[in-house]
């Protein structure tokens, strides 16, 4: 599910909204390859909860037209993957977990990276570089 999500990442620092709907289909597709069937008893309700907020996430990615309603939800699916990385570990993964201060308002938001170097999706070209890494995720 990480390569599908970069991509929109991609799209997102490249201000591109039509590219971040269409590659948030694949998250969809990359979700229902998941085999529930690994997961038994509380990581299986751990699962089910992380995978309601990346749905939803996913869903108004796709369907926004607005770049700024897509970065909102993209903070939003962050979130959600960040937990579940948290939660399930991962394997042969090195990424970035960056945070940018300043977007929203400057509440902040967080996204996941596979480059050490910041390509902020929230500001794009704007502040490309606005943000820091909080954690490498291995």
């Amino acid at each position: 599910m990480l390569a599908p999500y970069l991509k929109v990442k991609d799209a997102l620092v490249a201000s591109d909204a039509v590219t971040a709907s269409s590659q948030a289909r694949n998250i969809t597709t990359a979700l229902k390859g998941v085999d529930m069937t690994l997961l038994k008893d509380d990581p299986h309700i751990k699962w089910m909860e992380q995978l309601k907020g990346i749905e939803a996430s996913v869903k108004l990615i796709q369907a926004a037209k607005d770049i700024e309603i897509q970065r909102a939800s993209f903070s939003q699916l962050t979130n959600a993957l960040y937990t579940s990385i948290k939660i399930f570990g991962t394997k042969d993964l090195q990424a970035y977990y960056q945070f940018c201060p300043m977007a929203f308002d400057n509440k902040g938001a967080y996204w996941i990276s596979r480059e050490e170097q910041i390509s902020n999706p929230y500001f794009g070209e704007q502040m490309l570089r606005c943000g820091e890494t909080k954690e490498t995720l291995k």
